[in-house]
């Protein structure tokens, strides 16, 4: 349920092995919105896996520098990742449709897969050898019937509401606007990604080439309480303090979109025989890209159980495993790193942060293979497999 790249890559990676495999999707299309856009080589090795990799960068662009800054544009810290014969995925840019569009053609392609937009799930009913999936669409009340029911339909995920999962956790005071806009940053010597970190309440941001034709994301803090239109109308103030170069600033606007910042994870992603992954099981932050890089790992992980249990009739402890893993990644790895990154960024002093953080004190004292394993974040993968007792 839901054909975000999380739910399609799940899906994608059990037709691909002949599992008849149905997504199911509320919305008429793939969602639009500027949402995630940076994947880590952790998570670029499951697209790897899943056959996706090469049509992915076809249309995306590879990060090698991150940049942190003062809001003048001062560079504070900068790293580099380069891949090797060691480490050998890059840093992805793709804007979150434009994967989610690359897994559905892939998962289209499949004999074994079926995709239904405008299906808006209302009720399961689980029994002791399969699942009645209640779906809302344009023709009337449907029923589906499977041996499982995985939930990647995001944080207001209704599979994890009509299973009984608790979200637990909180939600930020601040939060964010994610625009794409064309400006020439790399014309004033911005890195393809960097951070702007700052303690005033709402001018922290990551600006982040997008792609090569001029096209970036800069997602900025914002105050709470205001409605989308006061919003749009504070952008050009936003814009004037964040972007460096001549005034009057000259750019083109191509996607705005508001959201709030939570911090919160589902109490179990297996609950019988229903499974959470993504936006669904976790949500963080989006600074320091871990949000749909972990969601992505979630897809590996959970379409490698499913694979296990339905194609290679291994017990279903391997899901409770899954379930134990992937909590446990978000909960010991993601959340307090992500944690750490916001705060990185507007509650830090500038003039001061590199000798106050701990991350940047481990970076400058980092040689360039330890730099290198700090960026590809291979902590966020566990094997199953190999834990399995």
């Amino acid at each position: 349920v839901g054909a975000g790249p999380v739910g399609l890559l799940t899906g994608l990676r059990c037709a691909k092995v002949g599992i008849p495999t149905t997504v199911l999707e509320i919305l008429p299309e793939i969602e639009m919105s500027p949402r995630a856009a940076v994947y880590h080589p952790v998570a670029v090795q499951e697209l790897d896996r899943a056959g996706v990799l090469e049509d992915c960068r076809k249309i995306g662009t590879s990060s090698t520098k991150l940049a942190f800054r003062k809001l003048n544009g001062e560079v504070i810290v900068e790293m580099e990742r380069v891949p090797t014969n060691e480490e050998p995925y890059e840093n992805l840019i793709l804007g979150q449709h434009e994967l989610a569009e690359v897994i559905l053609k892939h998962f289209q392609d499949c004999a074994a897969a079926k995709v239904l937009f405008q299906h808006h799930v209302v009720a399961i009913d689980q029994g002791e050898n399969g699942v009645i999936v209640e779906a809302e669409t344009p023709n009337g009340l449907k029923k589906l019937s499977a041996s499982y029911v995985v939930g990647a339909d995001g944080a207001r995920s209704v599979v994890r509401q009509l299973a009984g999962v608790t979200f637990d956790g909180f939600t930020w005071p601040q939060q964010i606007v994610a625009t794409n806009v064309v400006y020439p940053f790399d014309k004033y010597g911005y890195s393809t990604g960097n951070q702007i970190v700052t303690r005033h309440p709402d001018h922290f941001c990551v600006v982040a080439k997008l792609n090569t034709s001029g096209l970036w994301r800069v997602s900025y803090g914002e105050k709470t309480g205001l409605s989308d239109e006061e919003l749009r109308a504070r952008l050009p103030m936003k814009y004037e303090a964040i972007f460096p170069g001549p005034r009057p600033l000259e750019y083109d606007l191509k996607m705005f979109s508001p959201y709030r910042l939570h911090q919160k994870c589902a109490s179990s992603f297996h609950i019988g025989r229903i499974l959470l992954a993504g936006d669904a099981a976790h949500l963080c932050n989006p600074f320091g890209g871990l949000g749909l890089t972990g969601g992505l790992l979630d897809a590996g992980a959970l379409g490698d159980a499913l694979i296990a249990v339905i194609k290679d009739g291994m017990s279903e402890s391997i899901l409770e495993k899954y379930d134990e893993i992937r909590r446990s990644v978000f909960k010991n790895v993601i959340d307090p790193t992500s944690q750490a990154n916001l705060r990185r960024l507007c509650e830090s002093d500038a003039e001061t942060v590199r000798e106050t953080d701990p991350f940047f004190r481990n970076i400058l004292g980092a040689d360039k293979v330890e730099k290198e394993k700090i960026r590809g974040l291979g902590q966020l993968r566990v094997s199953l497999f190999d834990k399995l007792s």
